[in-house]
């Protein structure tokens, strides 16, 4: 069985109330890119971006990513 790591970003987003923009804002990164983030699923992330994240909206890299399986 296979599985994919899946980014919990707009999950976090609702539970903190925070807006795509306010993320960007807060944390330095391209609208675009949190965009990105949000709306595509991800195939490359930086591990600066991944602390970024963390940082910002702070979460441990456990809450961020999730481990799941393909069916």
């Amino acid at each position: 069985m296979s599985s994919t790591i899946r980014l919990r970003l707009n999950e976090i987003l609702i539970e903190k109330q925070m807006s795509r923009r306010q993320l960007a804002r807060q944390a330095a990164l391209r609208p675009n890119t949190v965009n990105d983030l949000c709306t595509r699923p991800v195939q490359c992330l930086h591990t600066r971006i991944l602390s970024i994240l963390c940082d910002t909206l702070q979460v441990s890299i456990q809450d961020l990513l999730v481990l799941e399986p393909i069916d």
